[in-house]
């Protein structure tokens, strides 16, 4: 992949730290700002490997290698960063990471991130050592549904967040991000030429990890909203595609800003502890909902797109996928009716 390709699959992103109102800039732009000339050349390489084929793995590292350099020119002093931590700096990184409460899932995310850097550029020979220890540095945590996983709601709760929105993007985002148990990476992914419309149907085509292209179908009250939201959303002031949903500036949503977006949603509800309210809540809630009102494993994995989903869906003939999968985004989307009458289309 040429450096070209992977500014575009990169996009922009506000700078670290900075204020709402900031203007976006390119992140491999922002990279280049604080890495060193020799980590900004190898970081083009890492992240246009074959490895990184998905957009939002790519946003992810990118993202992630931001938030270590700002930690070592915040911490250590070091204006631009290169691959020189040391086994002590780490640790004192990820006590500090612990001191502010960050989950072991994003340690551990982190970590990986640097680590994967790491052992690319010993790859390419280079005299570098991984400061990362698996006994010391690594968090021991079991996977699946556990106190560091995403908080999952009530389908009231969703109903709760819907009656509190004031306008029709924030009722939007939640409606996709329930009904298509979409991951937040998905949702500010879409651009607006992926939005098809068949007959009654409105289909959105979302990238999955791995980069993977499925067809999600809209609920109807979603696919409403959709249309109402187009009408007034603010031109896009970006380069490239335009994406489906953008910031009052015209910028493409981040997932910090979806993450603020629910939480104030949740504040106005006044469902407890709306700080931990996620965009993952979301996707954890309706799948969660679908399992106990009955609904099989097998549909579950295509409802959700996990990626074990190769293992499981061997057994299932894929005729019907269509047809199962808008009835499981119909029956999520019973909880749009509390959608305000003012924010609906007019009958």
């Amino acid at each position: 992949m040429t450096e070209a390709a992977v500014r575009r699959s990169l996009g922009a992103r506000r700078p670290v730290g900075a204020d709402r109102s900031a203007e976006t800039v390119d992140r491999l732009d922002l990279l280049t700002e604080v890495l060193t000339p020799e980590l900004t050349a190898l970081t083009v390489l890492w992240l246009g490997g074959s490895r990184r084929a998905s957009p939002q793995t790519r946003i992810a590292y990118a993202d992630d290698l931001l938030l270590w350099a700002e930690w070592a020119r915040r911490e250590l002093g070091r204006e631009r960063f290169a691959l020189d931590l040391h086994r002590g700096e780490v640790t004192m990184w990820l006590s500090q990471q612990q001191d502010a409460g960050a989950s072991e899932s994003s340690i551990a995310r982190r970590l990986s991130t640097l680590s994967s850097l790491y052992r690319y550029a010993a790859s390419w020979g280079l005299p570098v050592l991984s400061p990362i220890s698996d006994d010391d540095h690594r968090p021991k945590f079991r996977r699946g549904r556990r106190a560091t996983s995403a908080r999952v709601l009530h389908a009231d709760d969703i109903t709760a967040l819907l009656a509190a929105a004031t306008d029709v993007r924030d009722a939007l985002v939640v409606g996709l991000l329930f009904t298509g148990a979409l991951r937040v990476s998905e949702l500010c992914a879409i651009d607006d030429a992926d939005r098809h419309d068949e007959g009654r149907r409105t289909w959105l085509v979302v990238t999955r990890k791995g980069g993977e292209s499925v067809r999600v179908p809209l609920e109807t009250t979603v696919a409403e909203l959709l249309d109402l939201y187009v009408a007034i959303r603010p031109p896009w002031a970006g380069t490239g595609p335009a994406p489906l949903i953008a910031d009052a500036n015209g910028h493409r949503l981040d997932r910090h800003d979806v993450t603020r977006l629910l939480r104030r949603l949740a504040r106005t509800a006044n469902i407890p502890r709306p700080e931990k309210v996620t965009p993952h809540s979301l996707r954890a809630t309706a799948i969660t909902d679908q399992k106990r009102r009955g609904l099989n494993a097998e549909d579950i994995q295509e409802l959700s797109g996990h990626a074990d989903v190769r293992t499981v869906m061997i057994y299932i003939d894929d005729d019907g996928r269509s047809e199962r999968v808008t009835a499981i985004t119909d029956d999520l989307g019973r909880v749009m009716r509390a959608v305000p009458r003012h924010l609906r289309r007019p009958t």
